[in-house]
């Protein structure tokens, strides 16, 4: 009886509202990481890649209006940041073939060439990573914001040397489809939601380095 008694004392100590409960481990925000290669757009590498545009899009429909964290790099061809899949610099360059895969890089420059080109910005310095061509029907994109919009007064990873984008970080992910396309945009969330940040730092805290 006595012991009874102990172990429901017990169960209503645990239970009364005010009293210190035991801390629980942060568990990390979802993550995914996306990687693309400007110095090598080899039908190979296009292909991989292709998968990665992909698998990224299925990761965020699965968390759509979620905080996640992105690892995103793509690494420039040059240092001075050029990329040579960036086809906002070539108007003219053809649409790609019935043969191949294409993924173009646009970094919106412009308002006037926004939404009706078929991009997806909303700022100039937006990022619109589009694949397109077989084996996809559709036009499949990634919108990652402007680096100006990174605010710098929290724990982001913005920059890397030679790359010519590169950060990492909670982002609240929002994914879109219609006829002809899908594509997912990444936010950065608002710097009081609650528990993000802890939860990004065990995201951070965990990852290899570079």
């Amino acid at each position: 009886m006595r012991q009874q008694f102990v172990a429901g004392l017990a169960a209503l100590t645990i239970g009364l509202p005010g009293l210190p409960q035991p801390a629980r481990a942060q568990e990390p925000l979802p993550a995914a990481s996306f990687r693309l290669h400007c110095f090598d757009d080899s039908a190979e590498r296009t292909a991989v890649e292709v998968e990665g545009v992909l698998a990224l899009l299925e990761f965020a429909e699965n968390h759509d209006g979620e905080p996640v964290f992105l690892d995103a790099v793509i690494e420039a061809d040059a240092g001075a940041g050029g990329c040579s899949r960036d086809r906002s610099e070539f108007p003219n360059q053809p649409s790609p073939d019935g043969n191949r895969a294409r993924i173009s890089i646009d970094p919106c420059r412009g308002e006037s060439r926004r939404r009706e080109q078929g991009r997806h910005c909303w700022r100039d310095g937006m990022v619109d990573v589009q694949a397109i061509g077989p084996p996809m029907a559709l036009t499949s994109s990634i919108v990652l914001p402007a680096q100006a919009d990174i605010p710098e007064n929290l724990p982001y990873r913005i920059r890397g040397y030679g790359d010519w984008l590169n950060y990492q970080g909670p982002f609240i992910v929002h994914f879109y489809s219609g006829t002809g396309y899908t594509y997912a945009t990444f936010h950065v969330p608002d710097a009081a939601l609650p528990g993000v940040w802890d939860r990004a730092r065990v995201n951070a805290a965990r990852r290899p380095r570079d």
